[in-house]
């Protein structure tokens, strides 16, 4: 029973003095640098991120700009090409009602295929 009474007192004077051994060194003025350093790598860092970001956002806006007026001009061109549209005849070629009645019976459901 002693002897298993000082193999606990022991063991708790060890467990006690242990954290002593593993407490950090203490900081010299090279931690300072060294954290100041990594503070301005960090800015740095930060700033050269938002550089690249706001140019993606650029290119990414300046390719829609380019789409939305591609997509402008080709619409414009479909209703200039509608506009145009003789019924498949001859542009000085008067279409009579019978004639565009019976252009746009054959071409009613052939709007989903272009």
């Amino acid at each position: 029973m002693k002897t298993a009474l000082l193999s606990f007192a022991a063991a708790v004077a060890m467990l006690a003095i242990t954290p002593s051994f593993a407490a950090a060194p203490a900081s010299d003025h090279r931690d300072k640098d060294r954290r100041e350093r990594n503070y301005k790598e960090e800015r740095r860092l930060a700033a050269e991120r938002a550089r690249l970001e706001a140019a993606r956002r650029k290119i990414e806006f300046e390719r829609q700009r380019k789409e939305a007026a591609e997509r402008a001009r080709w619409e414009a061109q479909q209703r200039r090409n509608d506009r145009d549209s003789n019924y498949g005849y001859d542009r000085n070629h008067r279409v009579t009602p019978a004639e565009r009645a019976r252009w746009e019976a054959a071409h009613r459901n052939d709007y989903g295929r272009r």
